[in-house]
């Protein structure tokens, strides 16, 4: 009888106390990458441990970061966004042409950047809401439009001559913090709180999760594809303003590799490229574990093409535990 109840024990799967375990694994499992990946990292460069070097990594991603949570609400949508690193130069290119031969403030110029950052992300979302578009095709159409738009208006050159007031959004700080980190961590904010507390954030992941059953639910599945990806337009079009004001002129060559940056710091903190699933504050460790990795290797000296391989090989990764979790959670199931 001892037998068989060990056996029936074996049998139900694993005892409470390893699915406590297994849970919380697989809650802290980005969590404990970024703690590991710095240790190892502290031990291999004496310069990595420092207040300095850790509020640099902040600020060179502070626009991934915002990059980022756009894309984690098309992601968890069930979609994708490849125009992101095109609007951002669009952004970038309109905020400082406004400023210097459009003879506007800094405001309304940004305002108008932010604007036309949008309106690329709706005319996307309009193409995948209403004409059946795959997103994978609206957006890298979008990203040729927005990228060449920003060459055109360039002329394949940079703007120069902008405000010295404009400098302080991507270069100023208040305190130790960096104003860049300061605008990713509102948006975070923003967007945690609209995922979480707002009924379209319910919606995203109803649509994501079940497409067809959100629409027997009567949610506008159109209407929600626009406003997601007119919400990661105007994160595109934001980070382009915070890098006109770094680099202190309009390029329309900037963001051409946030978009693998963005993608895999997503996919590493969580969210399903199948939708449903995933979180802001996910994304945010997996945009310090590029980050790190980043900084790491430029510290050691590490060439940027094998970085890129290198963040290559973690998308890969990351896609490939999702599939395994998936797959474990169909078998519990």
């Amino acid at each position: 009888m001892k037998k068989e109840s060990q056996a029936d024990t074996a049998a139900s799967g694993p005892a409470p106390d390893q699915k406590k375990i297994i849970t919380l694994l697989k809650r802290f499992s980005t969590l404990i990458g970024l703690f590991l990946i710095s240790a190892v990292l502290a031990l291999t460069s004496e310069h990595f441990l420092s207040a300095e070097n850790f509020l640099n990594i902040l600020l060179q991603n502070a626009n991934i970061a915002i990059l980022a949570i756009g894309m984690t609400m098309v992601i968890i949508l069930g979609e994708i966004d490849l125009s992101v690193g095109g609007i951002e130069a669009l952004g970038c290119v309109v905020a400082a042409w406004m400023m210097v031969y459009g003879g506007l403030g800094i405001i309304p110029s940004i305002v108008i950047a932010l604007i036309a950052g949008t309106l690329c992300g709706m005319i996307s979302g309009f193409f995948v809401a209403y004409f059946r578009f795959h997103s994978f095709v609206s957006t890298l159409a979008m990203m040729g439009i927005s990228r060449g738009l920003a060459l055109i208006y360039t002329h394949g050159a940079s703007i120069y001559g902008l405000p010295d007031s404009f400098r302080f959004i991507g270069q100023g700080s208040i305190g130790p913090i960096a104003v860049p980190v300061i605008i990713a961590a509102v948006v975070l904010l923003l967007g945690h709180l609209f995922l979480t507390q707002f009924r379209m954030g319910n919606h995203i992941y109803a649509v994501g999760g079940n497409i067809e059953a959100a629409r027997l639910a009567g949610i506008n599945v159109g209407r929600v594809k626009m406003i997601v990806l007119s919400i990661s337009g105007f994160c595109g079009a934001l980070a382009g303003v915070i890098m006109a004001s770094r680099l202190n002129s309009g390029q329309g060559t900037i963001g051409e590799a946030d978009l693998l940056d963005t993608i895999a710091a997503v996919i590493i903190g969580g969210t399903s490229l199948m939708g449903g699933v995933g979180t802001i504050p996910g994304t945010i460790l997996g945009v310090l574990i590029i980050g790190v990795i980043r900084n790491g290797l430029n510290l050691l000296g590490v060439s940027s093409f094998w970085q890129m391989v290198a963040i290559g090989v973690i998308i890969i990764c990351a896609v490939l535990v999702d599939e395994i979790r998936r797959r474990f959670q169909e078998k519990e199931r």
